[in-house]
């Protein structure tokens, strides 16, 4: 199976990297900023970007896995964190690939806010909000897609199955 179409080009993300890079180098000027990438959407865009901020920065890496129940709430299996996240009063910048029903992004926020940071914005490649169902939104969003479920959005680091991640743009993927 391959992507039916694409959505985005690799010069069309490319320059929205860029744009987003210039924002968040802005918005982080003259200051310390701590990364932390959620695992594994988020790889490709992640290096991409923070080669593009010139700030001083620290990187941090988190896996989460988290389900959500037949009311909705979310319960937690696990989150690996490498290193150990220090982020006690310091400006946190969380990447994602794909924010689409907010559930684990409102986990993880919450989650993030416990190690008491100065400052938590959030930062994903795709906003799916037709997917929402916690109001929750990123501070900077790549590119915003409404698609009907159960479509995917792949390429770019994201995946399917965990496939697709290496191809250089984002597609659509029809997943029965």
């Amino acid at each position: 199976m391959k992507p039916e179409k694409v959505l985005f080009s690799e010069s069309q993300i490319h320059k929205r990297v860029e744009e987003i890079a210039a924002e968040i180098e802005y918005d982080f000027a003259k200051r310390h900023l701590a990364i932390v990438a959620l695992l594994e959407d988020s790889l490709v865009f992640m290096a991409d970007l923070i080669r593009k901020i010139d700030v001083e920065m620290v990187c941090y890496f988190m896996k989460a896995d988290i389900e959500e129940d037949e009311q909705g709430v979310s319960c937690i299996k696990k989150i690996v964190y490498s290193p150990e996240l220090n982020i006690h009063e310091k400006d946190v910048l969380l990447i994602g690939g794909v924010l689409d029903t907010g559930i684990t992004l409102d986990f993880l926020t919450k989650h993030l806010l416990q190690g008491r940071p100065n400052l938590l914005k959030i930062c994903y490649l795709i906003d799916k909000p037709q997917s929402r169902k916690i109001s929750i939104k990123a501070d900077y969003a790549g590119f915003v897609v409404n698609m009907p479920d159960p479509d995917y959005v792949v390429g770019y680091g994201l995946g399917y199955e965990n496939k697709y991640r290496n191809l250089p743009y984002i597609g659509v993927l029809h997943a029965a």
